[in-house]
């Protein structure tokens, strides 16, 4: 299955950017999303009626993410515009927990979660896509964390094989390595050494962020 990501350049209109860039300020010197009350004060509105259409905009933007009824946050990808504001993990693209499909390297923006400095600089996130690695606690649509590392025997590996990915638990054997599934439905894969040229690591998966109430965190897996 291929997968083919577009992006359009989406511009603000003039009232959206004033917007924008108050939200931007409120939100660093108070750490939180201005009220309803802040942004009509802000623009010169009567009502809050234009600010909510300004907000439907930068929502579908991108700019904003919408948590609930009259309830906003940054965007993910827009985070960075912050002053001073560590961007996050960056997710390099879609990995198959399933059938494999073609590789897919895209820059779909940073996850808001902060990892430790002597580590954060090379971790990287990828989206699962498929249901091979339930019995591991990896579901369909869950941002999960790579170090670009070989993957030892028992981890799970985010590999490249035959031109297509996959997200399966390692198994090192003396006639090669068997990429397996932790989810029954789904058989392993066996690669001989005379298959390794096919075969690339992008990393060991180490852990998953979760979100909750607005708020992003980072379970790691433990040894």
């Amino acid at each position: 299955m291929k997968y083919v990501i577009m992006a359009l350049m989406k511009t603000l209109t003039d009232k959206q950017r004033q917007l924008w860039e108050f939200i931007l300020s409120f939100y660093e010197d108070y750490s939180q999303f201005p009220t309803y009350d802040d942004m009509q004060t802000e623009l010169g509105y009567s009502s809050t009626n234009s600010i909510y259409q300004h907000l439907q905009g930068l929502t579908k933007k991108n700019y904003l993410s919408k948590l609930g009824r009259g309830h906003y946050e940054i965007h993910p990808s827009k985070r960075n515009e912050l002053s001073g504001f560590y961007p996050g993990v960056p997710v390099k693209g879609r990995i198959a927990a399933g059938a494999m499909h073609q590789a897919i390297s895209e820059n779909l923006g940073h996850l808001p979660v902060e990892i430790h400095p002597e580590k954060s600089d090379h971790y990287f996130a990828l989206i699962v896509d498929g249901d091979s690695m339930i019995d591991a606690d990896i579901q369909d649509g869950d941002y999960i964390i790579i170090d670009p590392r070989e993957p030892k025997d028992g981890e799970i590996g985010a590999i490249q094989y035959r031109g297509e990915t996959t997200l399966k638990t390692i198994r090192k054997r003396s006639d090669g390595i068997r990429l397996q599934p932790e989810n029954p439905s789904y058989d392993p894969i066996d690669i001989t050494p005379d298959e390794w040229e096919e075969v690339t690591v992008y990393g060991t998966y180490v852990g998953k962020a979760w979100k909750k109430d607005g708020n992003w965190g980072v379970i790691f897996r433990s040894d």
